[in-house]
């Protein structure tokens, strides 16, 4: 009996101790030509400016920089938020194509709104229009992971990612590192050959305190330690991994000198009245009611009138190397301010830092991509490339099939590969 009880105890330690906890959608296993792929491993650092690593000069990211293969820096879509960005990385297509075109946004056709906060419409796969790269990844049987990446709880295309996890910003880097480890140490059959991971620091400090805060410094610092953590288990393993590194985006620092209101007055109320509004700072959106005191055309005309920091646009004469067109989720009105301005429709508490301003307007939206591994050249830096760019990129790397029309190009990027 005590035997009994004791291996009763052993077992129920080793349970928990194997604990998963991630989500399992099948139970598939790679393909015999998919065991022969590389392995890839995306880090996004969220809000990481394209020069962060010169003016901060992290340990990791610097020597990870130099030593491996770089872009000057990424040119985020528009607009330059979080979640736009991360599936345009992730599907190689421009928002107003793969059908996130904001944080938050409203689907006429649906008649639904999303927003990064609302748990239903996150995990709703009628709001993602484009293949992810874990689902191109799936078809083709080679199974991918992912630790956070905004669109990956969504069943898209009816196919989650083999492992993935349920969003917690809280969750300590840590279990990120211990957990990203475990699947790589999985039984071949079932190994991840495409693994994502998030981290959010950097841009939380930069919304909080701007982007040359001592706040921001630190925020890398802590990221820089946890990556190189994370690499040095990595080369315990001995595998052939791919290792990128981007961001979605960068930061600017924000001003109560400049603020700009679109309306006041008699013209705000009719606005209100007659448009659903979501969005303020460097973007605003406009959706018509279905019955509008005054018309989409009458309000631009009175908006423009008075603007001088901003400018407004019809859904379909926006400019035209935005790619931000086209598209019944972009609002009927869309007011776009210059950048380092902030607009709204009435006044309100302001960010020490923020971003969504054209990628066009000087460097500070843009972001990085570091790469190194056994597909990429060493000591090598490139130009500045699109981010719907490294869609293709990846699937070289993993030798998968892109048989369906994307925006990204792999003619530039590929100048990082061996």
């Amino acid at each position: 009996m005590k035997n009994l009880i004791f291996l009763f105890i052993i077992a129920s330690l080793y349970s928990c101790s194997t604990t998963k906890n991630y989500h399992v959608s099948n139970e598939s296993k790679n393909s015999k030509e998919s065991l022969n792929a590389p392995y890839v491993l995306l880090i996004s650092l969220d809000g990481y400016r394209w020069d962060y690593t010169d003016k901060y000069k992290p340990k990791f990211l610097s020597n990870f920089k130099k030593s491996g293969a770089s872009v000057k820096s990424l040119r985020p879509s528009f607009p330059t938020k979080t979640f736009p960005n991360h599936l345009s990385l992730a599907t190689g297509m421009y928002p107003m194509n793969h059908g996130i075109v904001g944080n938050s946004f409203y689907a006429p056709t649906m008649r639904e709104s999303y927003s990064l906060r609302n748990r239903e419409a996150v995990t709703d796969p009628r709001f993602y229009l484009s293949k992810p790269i874990w689902v191109l990844a799936e078809e083709q049987s080679l199974k991918s992971a992912t630790y956070f990446w905004p669109g990956s709880e969504a069943k898209i295309d009816g196919k989650f990612p083999s492992y993935y996890l349920t969003y917690n910003h809280s969750a300590p880097h840590a279990d990120r590192i211990k957990t990203i480890i475990e699947w790589f140490k999985l039984p071949e059959s079932i190994r991840p050959h495409l693994v994502t991971l998030y981290f959010s620091d950097v841009d939380s400090a930069g919304h909080k305190f701007g982007p040359n805060s001592p706040e921001v410094k630190s925020a890398i610092e802590k990221v820089d330690h946890s990556l190189n953590t994370l690499n040095q288990e990595l080369k315990r393993l001995k595998l052939p991994i791919n290792i990128i590194i981007v961001s979605d985006h960068g930061m600017d620092d924000v001003s109560e000198e400049k603020v700009e209101l679109i309306a006041s007055g008699e013209l705000r109320e009719d606005i209100e009245l007659s448009f659903k509004i979501v969005g303020s700072g460097p973007l605003i959106h406009f959706y018509s009611n279905d019955n509008p005191l005054i018309s989409s055309e009458a309000t631009l005309e009175r908006i423009n009138k008075n603007a001088k920091n901003f400018k407004c646009y019809d859904k379909d004469s926006t400019p035209r190397k935005l790619n931000f067109r086209e598209n019944d989720r972009i609002g009927d009105i869309v007011c776009i301010a210059k950048e380092g301005w902030s607009i709204g429709i009435k006044e309100g508490k302001l960010p020490k830092g923020n971003h969504g301003w054209s990628q066009f307007e000087g460097m500070n939206m843009h972001s990085i991509l570091y790469a190194d591994g056994p597909d990429f050249k060493k000591n090598t830096e490139i130009g500045t490339v699109n981010n719907i760019d490294l869609y293709p990129l990846i699937a070289k790397i993993l030798n998968l099939k892109i048989e369906h029309k994307i925006d990204g190009s792999i003619d530039k990027i590929k100048e990082l590969l061996k």
